[in-house]
């Protein structure tokens, strides 16, 4: 009966066996050693023999020998012993000195509305894991992660591709931006047609929110006007408090924006607008560290808190 720990071996307890026994060269040194009968070892490299269907072992003048297929196998063994050794020694070190590097990258808006609260959170449980922290647009960041030149990523309207995997997502509204004196500030949402005639601070072109807009106004005849057009929603949020005209940004929620309480979210209501999520993902073949493992659990908990915190405050 499998153990079901390794693919395609009936029984992984024996590979430690295999293991030893290439290491001491013999049966009764190797049982010596671990402290069992010499009998359960040959038994146990028997079993895999007739797993595998080859011969792992052969005796001659010297002693056991390594045959070709035994050669093969022992050289995998040792990488997954030295993988799992390391393992060992990670969480011992998390244990101890909650030492290690976690890679991140996040937009501009998770960079400052939720990541400064969640790090100093986490940073009072591990004092000593440091930080690499990238801050780009989703497209750039889905790249960052592809290259293997992060390990976690928090995009808006981050879009899943091959060789990544989603750890959590939420579902994320089209707002406006408006400044708290605006005549629709006070609304709980507005139409594309309430909004066709204002002043537009406009994303670039080929920003994933710029996609969002133009499919608001795809069906319209009158195009909204704009004269600025930029690749930052920080830009865009201050071109807002100073009156230059109305933004555009995909939001969890509506109401007072975080850092500019003289700017309000409001949610534009169309029922054919593209769904855009939220989502933190990492590579399709998971965390590279026992580092990165525990912070991706914190991390996943903390977007959770935060998502329910701000779709209350509506």
């Amino acid at each position: 009966m499998s153990l079901g720990l390794v693919a395609n071996f009936a029984n992984t307890a024996a590979l430690r066996y295999f293991y030893e026994v290439a290491r001491y060269g013999s049966f009764r040194l190797t049982a010596d050693r671990i402290h069992i009968a010499v009998s359960a070892v040959s038994r146990q490299i028997q079993l895999l023999e007739q797993d595998l269907g080859v011969k792992l072992f052969v005796r001659d003048r010297k002693g056991l020998r390594l045959t070709a297929a035994g050669e093969a196998l022992l050289y995998r063994v040792k990488r997954v012993m030295s993988e799992l050794t390391l393992a060992r020694s990670e969480i011992d070190s998390l244990h101890g000195s909650h030492t290690g590097t976690v890679r991140i990258g996040m937009n501009d808006t998770v960079a400052q509305e939720f990541f400064p609260a969640f790090l100093k959170d986490f940073r009072a449980k591990y004092p000593n894991m440091r930080f690499e922290v990238q801050i780009a647009n989703s497209a750039d960041l889905k790249d960052a992660l592809l290259r293997d030149e992060v390990d976690v990523v928090i995009g808006y309207a981050m879009e899943l591709h091959s060789g990544m995997q989603s750890l959590t997502s939420y579902n994320l509204k089209p707002c406006i931006i408006l400044r708290a004196d605006h005549p629709l500030s006070r609304r709980k949402s507005v139409r594309v047609a309430d909004i066709i005639s204002e002043q537009f601070i406009m994303p670039a072109e080929g920003m994933v929110l710029r996609q969002v807009i133009d499919a608001i106004f795809a069906k319209m005849v009158v195009k909204p006007a704009f004269m600025i057009t930029t690749n930052s929603f920080e830009f865009i949020k201050a071109m807002v408090a100073d009156g230059f005209g109305i933004g555009c940004q995909l939001r969890i929620a509506g109401g007072p924006d975080p850092d500019r309480r003289e700017i309000i979210n409001v949610p534009v209501r169309d029922q054919e607008l593209k769904a855009s999520v939220l989502a933190c993902c990492i590579s399709d073949e998971g965390t590279p560290s026992i580092a990165v493992s525990v912070f991706v659990e914190q991390l996943r908990a903390a977007l959770d808190r935060w998502y329910s915190a701000m779709t209350e405050r509506q």
